[in-house]
Parts: structure tokens; sequence; C-alpha cells
């Protein structure tokens, strides 16, 4: 099983990549150069890591394939630069000239990192071709409420600028979550406004995997089929930073594990964001995104997924600029203790979860 503590991902990685540790001393990030992200987020020693991580990372860096979990920043519409085919949403290949580009680690501290890239994206209805670059600060931070739960949490500040005005595109930032399977499946929780409009982004969401409660709506994340959940900005609760969270009972423990992403800086309304869903293209449009994969490998768990679409790119001195602060915080405790950090972020009290007990 494809779950890793820190001292099985610094080794298996081995020299493959240059990694830099972030420590505050009871907590630790592990930002790899390679993809220029967070690929470990560790709230406490000798415990697994909450970010999926491929189990063949090795390879996949070997490759320079962009599938190698953690935390990373791609921009939208995933129309325009995912699919060769866009008008049919076919043919879907990540380019490499936005993930993995090319980072390089610029700066680094104990508790601090900034690493950065040249980048290119082609336009695949235009075929224009955008060349920019990327910097991405990573620093460990305090959490905003407090707890008395073993957490770790990292502000990311990204800043991305293509040399090209008036592009219509969002930043986008997607964190990979480990799950537990069919037999242990996690929960997504968004904080919304009452009776949310629930948009589906490849196909229609089954009932059985998504429940709206009086102020959130729970997602399942089993990776035994591909799903993707979003809602849109009028649905947003703004009173709440945090957007979205992502519970799930640890492997081969008892304590639960919980993942938040904090935010101010994204989409308002329709206007402002870009991504289209595959399956209604002409329909409204979603900011707060949950995607659930499908491991054809059962023995190796693929991933969930937790996703902001970010602040739309803004035309300055004749470049398109977008810039977006976001924080991550990883919790592990005791399932009452994680129900009352959930409550503290989220508003959302005694939330449904996607246990095998609630099936």
């Amino acid at each position: 099983m494809n779950y890793f503590t820190k001292d099985k991902l610094i080794s298996t990685i081995g020299d493959s990549v240059r990694l830099v540790k972030l420590d505050s001393g009871k907590s630790s990030v592990l930002i790899s150069e390679y993809g220029g992200r967070p690929l470990g987020i560790f709230p406490k020693d000798n415990f697994f890591n909450i970010l999926w991580v491929n189990p063949n990372i090795k390879e996949a860096i070997k490759s320079r394939s962009h599938e190698i979990g953690g935390d990373r920043y791609w921009v939208s519409p995933e129309r325009d630069f995912f699919y060769k085919k866009p008008e049919t949403f076919e043919e879907w290949s990540c380019p490499q000239g936005l993930d993995p580009a090319n980072y390089e680690i610029l700066a680094s501290s104990e508790h601090s990192c900034t690493v950065s890239s040249g980048i290119f994206l082609l336009n695949q209805r235009t075929k224009q071709g955008y060349q920019g670059e990327i910097t991405r600060q990573f620093k460990l931070i305090d959490e905003p409420y407090s707890t008395g739960v073993s957490y770790c949490g990292i502000e990311i500040l990204d800043d991305c600028i293509f040399y090209r005005p008036n592009l219509k595109i969002n930043g986008w930032s997607l964190t990979t979550t480990i799950s537990g399977g069919v037999k242990n499946p996690g929960t997504v929780l968004i904080p919304t406004r009452e009776n949310p409009k629930l948009i589906s982004y490849f196909r229609m969401v089954p009932e059985d995997r998504v429940k709206i409660g009086k102020n959130y709506v729970a997602f399942k994340i089993d990776v035994d089929d591909i799903y993707k959940l979003a809602i849109r900005p009028e649905d947003i609760d703004f009173n709440y930073p945090a957007k979205i969270g992502y519970i799930l009972k640890m492997p081969d423990n008892e304590d639960y594990g919980f993942i938040v992403k904090l935010s101010d800086d994204i989409p308002k309304d329709q206007t402002e964001c870009f991504d289209v869903p595959r399956d209604h293209p002409e329909s409204e449009i979603g900011v707060v995104q949950s995607y659930n994969s499908e491991s054809l490998d059962k023995s190796v768990l693929n991933f969930g997924e937790i996703e902001l679409q970010l602040n739309s790119f803004k035309t300055i001195d004749n470049a398109s600029h977008g810039k977006a602060k976001h924080e991550l915080f990883a919790y592990v405790g005791s399932k009452e203790e994680i129900l009352t950090v959930v409550k503290k972020y989220l508003g959302i009290e005694n939330p449904f979860l996607y246990q095998i007990n609630n099936n």
C-alpha cells in the first residue's frame, strides 16, 4: 500500500530529486524541487503523510511525469490547455511546460522555501503559445484556532505571469490526498450556503456519493470510480476562510486525519472563473472542486483531490498576472478531536462521514 512516513518518503526518493525540509520542531513539510510543490505534510513524526504520493515516484520523476502527488499549481480552463481536442474534451494530456516544468529552489531556510520555473502553455483552441514564469513561496505558519491537536500548517503564495495581455485564465490549486479505498472511504467537506446547486464536471455524481447537509456538502473519496464535484461561488459561504476539507480514518490506525484549504483569493462570481464542466460546458462553473480518481490496481490506491480555482489573471504592463495566497493545514488526532477541528474551520457540526457503517 502506498502510504509514506517522512523517513520512508525521503529514503524512497533518495537522490532522485532535491528535497527541502521545513521543520517547526513538532511538525514538518517536505518540499520537492521537482514539480515545485509540497510533497509531504506531517503533523507529527512517524506518521503517514496525508498527501498522496505516487508509490513509483522515482520512475515518475525519471519519465518527467506530472503525477507525483503533493500540492501542485496549474492554470485553467482545463478545456483549453489539457485537451488536444478541446471542443469534444478528448485526448487529455498534462502540458509538461506547466507540470512538472523546470523548477529550481531559489532560497530556503528552516521555515520557508521559494521555488521558481519558466512555464509554457499551448492554447489548444487558438493554437497560441503562452510563455511565462511561476514563483511559489512556502512558509510554515501557526494554526488560526487553538485546537490542542497535532497539526502542521503551511502558507503558499503563488505568483504567475504570462507575457500576453487579457488572458481569461485562473490559477488552480490542487491537493492530492490519500484514500482508504472502498473499505475505508474518506469524506470531502465543503461549507456552503443553504440549498447549494451541485455541479458535476465529468458525469452526474450518483446520490450515494454526495450528501447535502444544512450548511455543507459531503463527497465520497474511495478511488473506485471517476467523478468530480464542484460548488459555484454563489453557494460558497465566504464568512469562512476555509473553503474545503477532507477527513479520513488513517490506515492501520485509530486516529483520524484532516486536511483543509483556506483562501480568500478565489473567484466571487461566475464572470471571474473560466473552468467549464466537461459534461455541460454551457452551464455554470464551480470554483471549489473535488475529484475522486479510479484505482485500476486495487493493491495500490490512487488519490482524491481537494481543489480551488484561484483569482483570475489581471493585465498589468501588457502581461497577464495571477497572484493568490492560500493555506494548507493538516491534523492528526482522535475522531472526537478532529470533529472539533472541523467545526472550528468549517463551521460544520457532526458532519456525515462516508464510513462503512454509514452505508
